[in-house]
């Protein structure tokens, strides 16, 4: 473990715990809806990342995070206790599972010489903040829907994931418009079409591997 690495670790448990805390404070404050407070979880937990790319270099401590959320995630799913923030759909809860899985395919990735570390940090930055910015976007101004299965979407929200897709890759990434467009198309049709929460797989992890390829 080389130094700084044990603060990056330290700060992670912290910012986790802060991150559920708002969670609580959220739904327990009335104010927001269940979806809401999910997806507030899930952009909130989504800045780990800059940590990690901070403070985290050596391979297998860049796995201890999501390892430990996925452990976490799978408990707070399972136990029942996700209906303590107004969360009870285990099929689109598991997507809690899911996207810290896919935090660690990303790093494995990364290991191998497919992408850069900066890479793994738009994948996971897409999924949060552009479905879950998407998602509360769709829920307050949606207004033009279309169903895929039992999934709900609106055009609104697809736009939001588009935009804020755009506007990640070109800060993290700083490439040519045409190629920034590719990938924001593949990442919004991703989050559009993936059901049942597996757009927590298919989002970071292609759109990390569409960085580093293009």
């Amino acid at each position: 473990m080389v130094e700084g690495e044990m603060l990056g670790l330290v700060l992670s448990l912290a910012f986790l715990a802060v991150v559920i805390a708002l969670g609580f404070l959220a739904k327990k404050s009335g104010m927001f809806s269940n979806e809401a407070v999910r997806k507030i979880i899930h952009i909130g937990v989504s800045n780990w990342i800059l940590i990690s790319a901070r403070y985290l270099s050596t391979f297998w401590v860049t796995l201890i995070g999501p390892a430990l959320f996925t452990i976490l995630n799978t408990m707070f799913v399972y136990s029942g206790a996700a209906k303590l923030l107004g969360m009870g759909d285990r099929k689109r809860d598991n997507g809690l599972i899911y996207f810290p899985i896919s935090i660690i395919v990303l790093y494995i990735l990364q290991h191998n010489g497919v992408i850069g570390v900066e890479d793994v940090v738009l994948g996971t930055l897409v999924m949060g903040y552009g479905d879950g910015l998407a998602a509360l976007c769709g829920m307050k101004f949606g207004r033009h829907k279309f169903s895929i299965g039992k999934a709900h979407k609106s055009f609104e929200g697809c736009l939001v994931m588009f935009i804020v897709t755009c506007a990640l890759t070109l800060t993290v990434k700083d490439l040519e418009v045409s190629r920034t467009l590719i990938i924001a198309s593949i990442a919004t049709m991703l989050e559009a079409f993936t059901p049942l929460g597996f757009d927590n797989i298919t989002v970071p992890i292609i759109t990390g591997l569409l960085g580093g390829l293009l």
